[in-house]
């Protein structure tokens, strides 16, 4: 019958002339590159996605949440705001995938298809400068659960983090972690009112000195920093990991990690992670006070203090189980508007740090703005009250928070022009054909360097590279020839022994767009 459906359903398509979808060709490439991070045989999704007969079983699953964009989970709204590596699905990705179910969902000529992605554990940060792993710790709760894990850097001095990675122990029940960094004696002393290894807190680590650091839900990668930048991490402090698991879960164990890599000495940029906006202090309409049976939105801003420009990296919204949708964007002294990031349909679930594709260049003066949308009925799925209660702000199960985090740093002519959509040149990432539309540019190597730099990219199709060397006031100190390049990943040299010590934009060209990372000359 299920050859029938399929021959049928090809039939069709070829009647009218159009081409037939299938798992090889078609949607595969698709499925790989976007879903199975979650979908497979260890991680926090339900069923595994990695061969065909597994996309088969779950076809009709699978054209559902893909048409409802709930899945893959990617909450920002797309073109309010640009990121680097969206989970999200293109329309044309999601009518391959729907075109194909329709079709009865042929398999194609699996010989043709990619080779499924091999999921384990191995790290992205491969030679990390610094590991911070929690204790083993079994999970058994009905409820979801919030459980902070102190442990100590041991570190005797400043440090700057260039990248960070969390590496979670048990991939099927860590469904998101937050890692903050705090000095204080708070969350030391609620970890030993606590028998077992860690404490419980919801919201946050229960500590008003906490700041937020890092954050990890199922598919994102490590934050990298660009070169020459690192979020400070301050002597003596401890790492507070929060790690959520799902209620429904018993005996299970679980140890996550952070590793860290800091940045090269030298003159390094500091980056910061804040609440510009938080219900404490930015609110135009507040207090935080949802009554019962009620909505509300409200309104918060901050202004850029006129002195400072700033770069921003990232943009990370936060709120509880009452919120529906918060958006957050900027209006300059000239009265521009910069859209930062929407999400319309809140989900307290799947939350993070959204990196930017670009640097995002904030003048000083500009006044940036945020609304936030809470629902307080019996008509919101999540409340968590029933029937509902006045919710006001905290870090409790019932109460709300409105904070948008921001990742910072001083602006330096040029920072726009900075891609955060990195690789490891070192682990080249099979892009299947048509999946990648436009010039890609990963990192750049040795950095700092002396003599000569390697950078590595991909390219959709073969095209003549151009590559400029700019200081940091734009001016052009370097111009190479054209080098003709095949399509696919590729990786090009050049000297560097003629500039002065400083930092620099190396920005490469395919003819049709520019990319640009900043690298550093020290001898």
């Amino acid at each position: 019958m299920r050859k029938i459906l399929t021959l049928s359903g090809t039939f069709l398509l070829s009647a009218i002339g159009l081409k037939a979808q299938t798992w090889a060709t078609d949607v595969a490439p698709i499925i790989y590159q976007k879903c199975v991070k979650c979908h497979n045989s260890e991680g926090i999704a339900p069923f595994p996605l990695i061969t065909y007969n597994d996309a088969y079983s779950f076809r009709a699953i699978i054209k559902e949440s893909v048409m409802m964009k709930t899945m893959p989970p990617w909450p920002p709204e797309a073109g309010y705001g640009e990121f680097a590596h969206p989970r999200s699905l293109t329309q044309q990705q999601i009518q391959t995938i729907a075109s194909w179910v329709d079709a009865g969902a042929p398999s194609g000529d699996l010989a043709t298809a990619p080779p499924p992605p091999v999921i384990n554990n191995n790290y992205e940060i491969q030679n990390p400068d610094l590991i911070i792993r929690m204790p083993n710790y079994t999970v058994n709760t009905d409820f979801d659960l919030y459980r902070c894990f102190v442990i100590p850097t041991g570190i005797l001095q400043d440090k700057y983090i260039q990248e960070l990675e969390v590496v979670p122990g048990n991939r099927a029940i860590v469904h998101h972690a937050l890692v903050f960094q705090d000095p204080s004696q708070t969350p030391v002393n609620l970890d030993n009112q606590d028998p077992q290894p860690g404490y419980t807190s919801f919201g946050g680590t229960g500590s008003n000195n906490s700041d937020l650091i890092g954050a990890w839900v199922p598919g994102t990668m490590r934050f990298k920093a660009p070169q020459g930048m690192g979020i400070k991490l301050d002597a003596g402090t401890n790492i507070v990991m929060q790690i959520h698991y799902p209620g429904g879960t018993y005996n299970q164990t679980d140890s996550t990690e952070v590793r860290i890599k800091y940045a090269s000495s030298g003159s390094t940029r500091e980056v910061s992670i804040a609440p510009a906006i938080n219900h404490y202090s930015s609110l135009t309409n507040g207090p935080l006070i949802i009554p019962a049976n009620q909505t509300k939105t409200f309104h918060a801003q901050y202004t850029v203090p006129a002195q400072y420009t700033i770069s921003t990296l990232l943009a990370g919204p936060h709120m509880h189980l009452i919120g529906r949708s918060i958006k957050s964007w900027g209006v300059t002294p000239t009265n521009d508007t910069i859209p930062f990031i929407n999400i319309p349909h809140w989900d307290f679930h799947w939350q993070g740090f959204y990196q930017f594709k670009n640097l995002v260049k904030v003048p000083g003066g500009t006044v940036i703005h945020a609304t936030g949308y809470y629902d307080n009925t019996s008509g919101n799925p999540h409340n968590p009250s029933n029937p509902p209660q006045t919710v006001t702000a905290g870090e409790a199960t019932n109460d709300e928070m409105m904070m948008v985090y921001f990742g910072y740093t001083l602006y330096f002519p040029g920072d726009e022009n900075i891609s955060q959509e990195f690789e490891d040149p070192t682990e080249p990432v099979s892009i299947p054909s048509g999946i990648v539309s436009t010039l890609q540019f990963y990192d750049v190597y040795p950095n700092p360097t002396s003599d000569r730099i390697h950078l590595g990219g991909f390219l959709p199709e073969a095209a003549s590279i151009q590559v400029q060397i700019t200081d940091m006031n734009g001016r052009t100190v370097a111009t190479f020839p054209p080098r003709m390049t095949p399509a696919g990943h590729f990786t090009l040299d050049y000297p560097t022994d003629n500039l002065p010590n400083g930092n620099y934009a190396l920005q490469v060209s395919d003819g049709k767009i520019f990319r640009s990372k900043i690298i550093v000359v020290n001898r």
